[in-house]
């Protein structure tokens, strides 16, 4: 009889549940910084906790950055326990830190958001590591329901449990994220990362994963931006509780948009969502131009598509990890330094213009058409793009391509010219009998070279190979 899994097992194996835990990253970020209950004794808007806030962004881009240039395409994060609970602890003290003594000591809140951001990117990376070596397959299906669903029952407990209560269980959720990846540490023993591909190859994907990432770091710029500039007074439920409300419709849209997916699988590539991102945040733009009356909806419609950018960034970069494009740090950084400096140029650029006398009356409505102009030509940039992710992802065609697949692997990879061969017949589908016939050699020595190959690329079995000769 089949022993059946335990629920440590289905919660960090399973195929939606294993994505709890970076979702709990999320949460944290979204629970801690746009929920007026969690900060009882200072108002949501006040200027040390948009400092704070924007000194928490800057540490996380700093750090996903420094540890993706140190990890570069081969190097890994290790295992380690300590250094994990050490992180989430120091992300946890911190947010009661924030919380709890940011009104008297603004020193103590501007330390506590880097520490904080620090744990956060951390964190980031680690689970990016662990996802690849689990080879999870991030589809919006399988993540919008998690993700949305998660942080919805998040901001609701965060919003209506008493205090302390709904403090400490911010806290406590990079200690959870934490705990869900040391039990997956524990639960998968392989540490079998999807080998990245040769140099050449790569270079194409990563011209266009960098626009991708280009494109969304603007739209993130302009999506805050507009969030906060919009006047407090314009905002119908409050100005702390619509940033709650505007994160709430975004995890909204999340489920919406997975659910299409499940649906229409063949019409819900998740690359074609970017431009419609795109056009939204052109109408919250145009929103706001308008007048004052339709400042709300600008702010809700920017605040929700912001969050809906970052789960599809993720969803994308993630999957072109799985093919090899860029090592899982560097996929993981781009996806977190692309949305958080985003937000920080957009919150900080707000930030200008309010300062600076006179500055926001004279120049927000035309940094806005500006902005116009700026997201439809990004539009019209990312339409021209698909055509460059449908060949990221397309097979080898023909025996051609094949053979320069073939060989830029043996330049990367430093394979003699036998062990070439060998894998230019593998991937033609020649048995090891069928390829010792060809090369007039015993099987056992060519199932010798194959060893050889297998170490060479980080590969295990003939199947890796063949989806890595596929990029699948």
């Amino acid at each position: 009889m089949g022993s059946t899994p335990d629920i440590g097992t289905r919660v960090v194996a399973g195929p939606r549940l294993k994505y709890v835990g970076l979702t709990l990253v999320l949460a944290w970020h979204y629970c801690l910084w746009f929920v007026p209950n969690s900060f009882p004794d200072t108002f949501l808007l006040d200027d040390r906790l948009t400092f704070a806030w924007l000194v928490a962004l800057g540490s996380t881009v700093i750090t996903v950055l420094v540890l993706a240039l140190w990890m570069g395409r081969k190097r890994h994060l290790p295992r380690n326990p300590v250094v994990l609970w050490a992180v989430a602890a120091g992300g946890a003290t911190a947010t009661i830190a924030l919380t709890m003594f940011s009104a008297q000591h603004p020193g103590v809140a501007y330390t506590s958001g880097a520490v904080i951001g620090f744990s956060a990117g951390v964190l980031w990376i680690l689970w990016g590591e662990q996802y690849a070596r689990q080879r999870a397959a991030f589809t919006m299906p399988r993540i919008s329901l998690t993700y949305g669903l998660t942080l919805l029952v998040g901001l609701g407990l965060a919003s209506f449990l008493p205090q302390p209560l709904g403090t400490v269980l911010v806290s406590l959720l990079p200690l959870g994220s934490a705990a869900l990846l040391w039990l997956s540490w524990r639960k998968s023993s392989a540490d079998r990362f999807p080998p990245v591909l040769p140099k050449t190859t790569a270079r194409k994907g990563f011209i266009s994963i960098l626009t991708v990432c280009g494109i969304c770091l603007i739209a993130a710029l302009v999506s805050y931006f507009t969030v906060a500039i919009v006047d407090w007074d314009d905002l119908w439920w409050g100005a702390g509780e619509s940033f709650t409300y505007g994160v709430a419709i975004g995890a909204l849209f999340v489920i919406a948009i997975g659910f299409l997916q499940y649906l229409y699988p063949s019409r819900s590539i998740v690359f074609r969502l970017f431009p419609w991102l795109l056009f939204f945040s052109i109408i919250a733009c145009l929103l706001y131009v308008l007048g004052s009356q339709f400042s709300f909806l600008a702010f809700l419609l920017a605040l929700a598509v912001s969050s809906v950018f970052e789960v599809l960034l993720i969803v994308y970069m993630a999957n072109l990890t799985l093919r090899g494009y860029t090592s899982s740090a560097t996929s993981f950084a781009l996806s977190a330094l692309s949305t958080r400096l985003g937000i920080f140029c957009g919150n900080g650029l707000a930030l200008t213009y309010e300062h600076i006398p006179g500055l926001s009356a004279k120049w927000t409505v035309p940094t806005f058409l500006f902005f116009t102009a700026v997201l439809a030509g990004l539009i019209i940039c990312l339409i021209r793009q698909e055509y460059a992710i449908q060949d990221l992802v397309r097979s080898p065609e023909n025996l051609s391509d094949l053979a320069t697949m073939v060989a830029q692997i043996a330049e990367d990879f430093q394979l003699s010219e036998r062990e070439q061969e060998i894998v230019t017949f593998l991937g033609r589908g020649y048995t090891a009998t069928a390829i010792a016939e060809k090369l007039v050699i015993s099987p056992h020595t060519v199932n010798t070279h194959v060893q050889h190959i297998y170490d060479k690329l980080g590969i295990h079995k003939r199947s890796d190979l063949l989806d890595y000769l596929n990029k699948r």
